[in-house]
């Protein structure tokens, strides 16, 4: 393996397209329910999250495979420190200059983008340290997929804003912040299901429950994603959880064996997710034919483009 495909893997460059997709579902709820306008926003809302929610994610695989790199020499050779490709202090030094620019760089955006972005942080900590001893790792490294809808969210909010939005009319603070970790509960589930998925799967002869909880968390997203939705439009509300069901069935029929390509199905299956939420809003507001149309066309296409991308980088480099 060479150098560069080597730290494209220990990067999960397959798995960056979903990072972008996760962070802008948060920027366009963010926009759609904060400023309770049909909004016009600038690209630059974008970029300081995502950059942000790409350099948490990478600092996080770095420090993961410097942690591991014991344990992989026996059952990953083929890593990059094992194998001798790179040196361990040059993972650690880069993991800690990564998650310090991503910390940074959501300040930048924000002050509460910044909390936001030191609890992933935290999160990535916790998950690196314990998630070869135990299945309770699974719940900080959902978390640290579900934070990256806050960093969107909270990407144009200083702590003055926040302040006066709870002081003001704290209900409805509460219940904007309520929808947000509803959606976010979905993402955690799917995250968490996916990473039971690949502890289990590759049993010779796995245990019953941990398999159905595994199943069921992976379809908790057509539960969360659009329950906000249906009293509104329930028409509409249910254009998005098509590619998402097709894609989860054909990942746990098509891709069930051999384990590492139902993990690299359902990986590439994140940002459909996103797609739940966002294909009936898109098409609802473009419907409407006001606000930034563009802005719409965003919404709609992002995930699907992430999706694709993460399945073709997964050629370049494997995503676990």
């Amino acid at each position: 393996m060479t150098r560069t495909r080597s730290l494209l893997a220990t990067l999960r460059i397959a798995n960056a397209p979903s990072v972008v997709s996760n962070v802008c579902l948060g920027v366009f709820v963010g926009a759609t329910l904060f400023n309770l306008v049909v909004p016009e926003v600038p690209g630059h809302l974008f970029v300081a999250p995502v950059i942000a929610g790409l350099l948490l994610y990478f600092a996080g695989n770095l420090a993961n495979d410097w942690y591991d790199r014991n344990w992989d020499e026996s059952r990953r050779p083929e890593r990059a420190l094992p194998s001798g490709t790179f040196r361990p202090a040059t993972y650690l030094v880069a993991a800690a200059a990564t998650a310090s620019a991503g910390i940074a760089v959501a300040f930048f955006a924000s002050i509460a983008c910044g909390i936001i972005a030191l609890l992933i942080l935290s999160s990535i900590i916790v998950y690196t340290r314990i998630h070869k001893q135990t299945i309770w790792s699974v719940v900080p490294m959902g978390l640290c997929r579900a934070g990256l809808y806050f960093l969107g969210v909270f990407s144009d909010w200083n702590h003055y804003e926040l302040a006066e939005l709870f002081w003001r009319n704290p209900k409805s603070a509460l219940i904007l912040f309520g929808i947000v970790a509803t959606l976010a509960s979905g993402l955690f589930a799917y995250i968490a299901g996916l990473s039971l998925s690949a502890r289990y799967e590759s049993m010779p002869d796995p245990p019953r429950g941990p398999k159905i909880i595994a199943r069921t968390l992976l379809w908790f997203p057509l539960l969360a994603m659009p329950c906000l939705l249906f009293p509104l439009q329930p028409t509409i509300a249910w254009t998005g959880m098509i590619p998402f069901t097709i894609w989860l069935v054909v990942s746990l029929t098509v891709y069930r064996r051999p384990t590492s390509a139902l993990v690299s199905a359902l990986l590439a299956g994140i940002p459909l997710v996103d797609a739940i939420l966002l294909l009936p809003v898109g098409l609802e507001f473009h419907k409407l034919s006001f606000g930034d149309q563009g802005f719409y066309y965003a919404m709609i296409a992002i995930p699907f483009i992430a999706f694709f991308a993460g399945r073709l980088l997964q050629r370049v480099a494997p995503a676990t």
